[in-house]
């Protein structure tokens, strides 16, 4: 199981990559539940490529494909889900929604555990 946070700021990308899942922030989202799109795959994505002195940072653009799945998490009725991709099934769980402090603002993020099944 690894614990996955994606965060909701102009500060940080609001996608997680893990294993062979790209686990993007999607809308609708709030304080009590979140959706998220699921890619199975990424062309081009180097993590913290920040240069130095920049004043824009890396862009980042997605597009939906049949292998897209969209999925809604909650407390109550949809804490867990589980996709297969490929021939690897996994399953991701909701583990807490928050909020985090940067640069004098706080911004929402949420926790999911992802693990293969």
């Amino acid at each position: 199981m690894k614990r996955v946070r994606i965060k909701c700021s102009p500060f940080t990308s609001n996608l997680e990559v893990d294993d062979d899942l790209v686990l993007k922030l999607h809308v609708p989202y709030s304080d009590k539940e979140v959706t998220i799109q699921i890619n199975p795959n990424i062309q081009d994505y180097k993590e913290k490529n920040d240069n130095p002195g920049a004043k824009i940072r890396q862009t980042i653009v997605t597009t939906p494909t049949d292998e897209t799945r969209t999925l809604k998490f909650d407390f109550n009725n949809m804490r867990a889900q589980k996709i297969v991709v490929g021939e690897t099934a996994y399953k991701i769980e909701l583990l807490e929604i928050g909020k985090e402090e940067a640069e004098g603002q706080r911004f929402p993020y949420f926790d999911f555990s992802v693990s293969r099944e």
